[in-house]
């Protein structure tokens, strides 16, 4: 399939051409996806691929189905924009048309239809790098639902950005800041020379990549991550360019808040919705009750929940914690930087400074996607500006220092476990599990003595400490796997969230001096449908299994799990 989507040529040439050309590739894709049926009818049989062709075609298929619905996206705003579909009064809307007409679900058609008008107005980039295979289907929704959300984003995804800054910029303005040596207007009257010459400059930025538009510079993040972490991304972008919009999404988060428990046969029933930040504070109290099971403990984790959250409301009557006057332990951790707090505390709802009143409206002074912005401790939520606010006049701040490649300062060996302040330095460093491709959240964490065991003799310091889920935690402890220190990169100019989300700045080796970490991104599109083989030295296969994947020994001194 070659690259662009074509819709532009739909109507091109006389008595049809154009539609016996698309019937003609329709009627070639059609044979060939019988084909593919026949064979994955086969996989049952002795002649199959090995796993690894298996695993090969699995990505190509994901590849070209992207596209696939890269095309069909293009091709739906053509089909609303012509109106036939009204014809008969049947259908009210387009998406009940494509409902009735293909027989999907109401909810898919209106999603179907939402991506293809957003990537037609307000995307052109994401739509022409999906059909042309360069960009992930899921990676294509993200930007959908994230990016153009409010009038001032969507206008934002066209700005053009000086990626040497990070500044929003025009034209005039770059070609101000390369030096350009424009000839004088009255040696050149009619502006002839004065247009080829910023012309010239502005294709020799955009080729070189120094010119990107809004869009562009998220897009070109989705190159290493994965569709989850760049929603974490695109949503960075969405917040820096209309931080109002935010605002007002939390109101209505916080109109829509409800709990109901009502009596029913047997029991109670629970439903509701809550804020982050209510939700967490929840989560809280819930898993601080929850405990580890014991042996003999067969209840299911929800089960265990609904037990801690009835403990929580005991503990608060018996104590009498309720009454009025009772100390409150804070509940609710935040992780921001010195510099966001300070610009965020300081601004008003309008983004004016409470000082000199400078601010508003419009585009900002530059779009930053690596700094990550204020989050909750644990899960990672955005934080709402009005809470920051209200956190700052009344919370207690603790401050974690960090050296140039991102290390927290050591606080001592006094204790074998970690928790409190260092358990908060340490989550401010990691943000997250520090294993590659792990990604659970630092509450599903615990803290590894990562250099020295404390066992060996390490100490308990932030210094020599790493957040692993349970299940790398017991890999690295049972696997002869070491970790140290390596560093952090600081992002440069704008770019770089990508790499500060998969940078930890902890380094893998498994017991045969092996450098564990995650292959280099895949092509979204390689030639000839070939993956690329994983980097030098990467390990992609689980510890104590061979190169081929089977099991093999298990390190020495170690029994295999």
């Amino acid at each position: 399939m070659g690259g662009g989507c074509g819709v532009e040529r739909w109507t091109e040439g006389a008595d049809g051409v154009a539609v016996q050309a698309w019937d003609r590739a329709l009627a070639r894709l059609e044979e060939v996806a019988g084909e593919l049926a026949d064979l994955a009818g086969g996989l049952d049989g002795w002649n199959v691929p090995d796993v690894a062709g298996l695993v090969s075609a699995h990505g190509r298929l994901r590849r070209v189905t992207g596209r696939l619905d890269g095309v069909r996206y293009a091709v739906l705003p053509r089909i609303e924009d012509e109106g036939s579909w009204r014809s008969g009064g049947t259908a009210r809307t387009f998406a009940t048309w494509l409902r009735l007409r293909e027989g999907v679900a109401a909810s898919t058609a209106r999603k179907d239809v939402t991506t293809a008008r957003r990537l037609a107005q307000a995307l052109p980039t994401t739509r022409d790098r999906l059909v042309a295979g360069a960009l992930g289907a899921d990676h294509a929704r993200v930007m959908c639902e994230v990016a153009p959300t409010s009038r001032t984003r969507t206008d934002a995804l066209a700005w053009l950005v000086d990626t040497r800054t990070g500044e929003v910029t025009t034209p005039e303005a770059y070609v101000r800041t390369v030096g350009v040596d424009l000839p004088d207007p009255s040696a050149d009257p009619d502006g002839e020379r004065t247009r080829a010459l910023m012309t010239e400059a502005l294709e020799a930025a955009v080729d070189d990549g120094v010119l990107v538009t809004g869009e562009t510079l998220v897009l070109d993040e989705a190159r290493a991550l994965d569709a989850d972490r760049f929603r974490v991304v695109a949503r960075r972008f969405a917040t820096v360019t209309d931080p109002d919009a935010d605002d007002t999404h939390d109101d209505k988060a916080v109109d829509g808040e409800f709990l109901d428990l009502s009596p029913t046969f047997g029991g109670f029933h629970v439903a509701g919705f809550l804020t982050h930040e209510h939700g967490t504070l929840v989560t809280t109290a819930v898993n601080a009750l929850l405990g580890a099971p014991g042996a003999d403990d067969d209840r299911t984790p929800g089960q265990r929940r609904a037990q801690a959250l009835a403990d929580a409301a005991r503990l608060v009557l018996d104590t009498d914690q309720a009454s009025p006057g009772a100390a409150v332990r804070p509940h609710l951790n935040v992780t921001v930087s010195w510099t966001e707090l300070l610009a965020q505390v300081a601004r008003t709802n309008e983004g004016r400074c409470v000082t000199c009143g400078q601010g508003g409206a419009g585009p900002g002074p530059g779009i930053y996607l690596a700094g990550g912005g204020p989050v909750l401790t644990e899960s990672r939520d955005r934080v709402p500006r009005s809470l920051l606010r209200r956190l700052a006049c009344d919370s207690a701040i603790t401050r974690v220092v960090f050296g140039p490649d991102g290390a927290a300062l050591d606080v001592g060996r006094a204790r074998r476990t970690v928790s409190g302040q260092m358990r908060r330095a340490v989550i401010a460093r990691d943000r997250h599990r520090v294993y590659p491709g792990c990604d659970q959240p630092p509450s599903r964490c615990e803290v590894h003595h990562a250099v020295t065991h404390w066992a060996d003799g390490g100490t308990t310091s932030a210094a020599n400490s790493a957040l692993l889920c349970w299940y790398h935690h017991q890999l690295v402890d049972t696997r002869g796997i070491t970790m140290h220190w390596a560093g952090k990169n600081p992002p440069v100019g704008p770019r770089g969230a990508a790499a500060t989300l998969l940078d930890t700045g902890w380094a893998f080796t498994d017991a045969r001096g092996r450098r564990i970490r995650l292959p280099d991104p895949v092509a979204a599109d390689p030639p000839g449908g070939v993956t690329a083989d994983p980097p030098d030295g990467a390990v992609d296969h689980p510890p104590g299994t061979r190169d081929d994947g089977s099991p093999g020994a298990a390190p020495p001194g170690r029994e295999a799990a």
